[in-house]
């Protein structure tokens, strides 16, 4: 594993708190419709899935299993980590009111969100290339050490003299 997707890992978790202490923020201070919208409710799973369960793995697993996690289940976490931070960011950002129209501190935390989740989901996108040509990586030196090793019968006794 490459020495810098640790710290990558742990500014991943920073930004996973802060959505949701901000998510907090924005349910516990607005209670119109926003505060039972269901794109907070998910901006504030996105970092429990994250803090929880996406960064602990993705930290540990190549540490604890690190055949299995490298060819299936790294890339496969990074992908749907990604892809559930790029919908929140998105569906967030279009229903927020325009900046002009935006006044008061929950609107603003709301803004502060949707950057946060932006700039998770810009870092997992960063880790999850570096996963799959890892994959590919991997799956190329697998087949190349395959090609090279002579099989059984083609492995022949010496002759005598």
């Amino acid at each position: 594993m490459l020495a810098w997707v640790y710290p990558i890992r742990l500014i991943q978790a920073v930004f996973a708190l802060a959505t949701i202490g901000l998510t907090a923020y924005v349910i516990a201070s607005l209670y119109d419709e926003w505060s039972f919208s269901n794109v907070i409710y998910y901006m504030l799973f996105n970092g429990c899935w994250t803090l929880v369960v996406a960064v602990p793995y993705l930290g540990l697993a190549p540490i604890w299993l690190p055949r299995f996690s490298h060819e299936v289940v790294i890339p496969a976490m990074e992908f749907i980590t990604m892809a559930l931070w790029l919908s929140g960011w998105i569906a967030l950002a279009v229903m927020i009111p325009k900046p002009n129209s935006c006044s008061y501190a929950s609107c603003h935390g709301l803004q502060a969100t949707i950057v946060v989740a932006a700039v998770e989901w810009a870092l997992f996108a960063f880790t999850n290339v570096y996963a799959f040509m890892d994959v590919a990586n991997s799956r190329r030196n697998r087949h190349n050490h395959e090609q090279q090793q002579p099989a059984v019968s083609e492995v022949t006794a010496p002759e005598s003299v």
